[in-house]
């Protein structure tokens, strides 16, 4: 075997947690941080996804087989629909003018963990927030691909143009009737997917009380992953991108409530699989990954230092 073919097939092999702990007990110069990175799965798959010039060479080929104009077009209509629901239709609300200062609003932005009870959202702000932070906003010519389409573009930067999120809104006082809806974000409107009070379910569900008082907020945001979508491209890697991903949506939705002098909270702490299970996804093709609850802010509690 030459030392070529030996230097690629070690930088394929599979690292595992033992070679995890060697490798940051060589490297560990603190009191404590081995400790916290032994058992790390998160650290096992920072390992096993990094790249090398070996690896991008590889996924450069598979990268280059989406010029293919059947997966051109298939993969760049990322767009998850749920026929015979009811749409709430939010396209008209396109046409208000909107203005604010972004350094403001940066300013400004902090975590709102109390909401003034019984604010209804109105249509106008659940487009704004839905839309502008996940919508297609611009219709792009797909040129150079064989294929007579358009990609839909949006706010966000998203590997490869793939768009591997879903979003959607748990609706728990506003201007249309209570329960779970579905973004439609090539459409501007939402699909009704079951009407009714989810709160006291959900509070089951999310570790967020007594710290976050979900009951007097209006709405709750929920990102999903369909990590094929990016998957097929980029392989392990397609994690990583999915997840900064959902990091840009969470901020767009923080920033867009601060426009509308609405408060906004991220959650972490939530059962994965009762949450899947709530929206009616499977949790491994699709899941969930991200929540983000929205409400009118306080005027005495509205700023929360972080």
């Amino acid at each position: 075997m030459g030392n070529l073919e030996k230097e690629n097939k070690l930088k394929i092999e599979t690292v595992k947690l033992t070679n995890i702990k060697e490798k940051y007990a060589e490297k560990d110069g603190t009191i404590f941080g081995k400790k916290n990175v032994e058992e790390s799965l998160a650290l096992l798959f920072h390992e096993n996804s990094k790249f090398t010039t070996y690896s991008m060479r590889k996924q450069g080929e598979i990268i280059g087989g989406f010029a293919n104009p059947y997966i051109a077009e298939r993969c760049n209509q990322p767009f998850k629909v749920y026929p015979g629901s009811e749409e709430v239709d939010l396209s008209m609300y396109d046409q208000i003018p909107r203005h604010a200062d972004m350094f403001e609003l940066l300013k400004q932005r902090r975590t709102v963990r109390n909401y003034e009870e019984n604010y209804k959202l109105s249509l106008n702000e659940l487009f704004v927030l839905t839309q502008h932070s996940y919508g297609v906003t611009h219709w792009e010519k797909m040129l150079g691909f064989g294929v007579d389409g358009h990609m839909g573009l949006r706010n966000v930067p998203s590997g490869g143009a793939l768009y591997p999120l879903e979003l959607y809104v748990v609706i728990f006082n506003a201007h249309i009737p209570s329960g779970l809806y579905h973004f439609r974000s090539d459409k501007m409107c939402l699909e009704k997917l079951k009407e009714g009070d989810h709160m006291e379910e959900l509070i089951k569900i999310i570790q967020a009380e007594p710290y976050v008082n979900m009951r007097s907020s209006s709405a709750l945001f929920l990102t999903t992953g369909v990590v094929e979508r990016q998957l097929i491209k980029y392989g392990d890697r397609a994690y990583r991108f999915m997840m900064q991903e959902v990091g840009f949506v969470g901020m767009m939705i923080s920033l867009l409530a601060e426009s509308l002098n609405l408060g906004s909270c991220m959650l972490g702490g939530f059962n994965d699989d009762k949450l899947n299970e709530y929206i009616g996804i499977d949790g491994v093709f699709e899941a969930v990954n991200s929540l983000t609850l929205v409400g009118k802010r306080k005027e005495e509690d509205c700023k929360v230092s972080e």
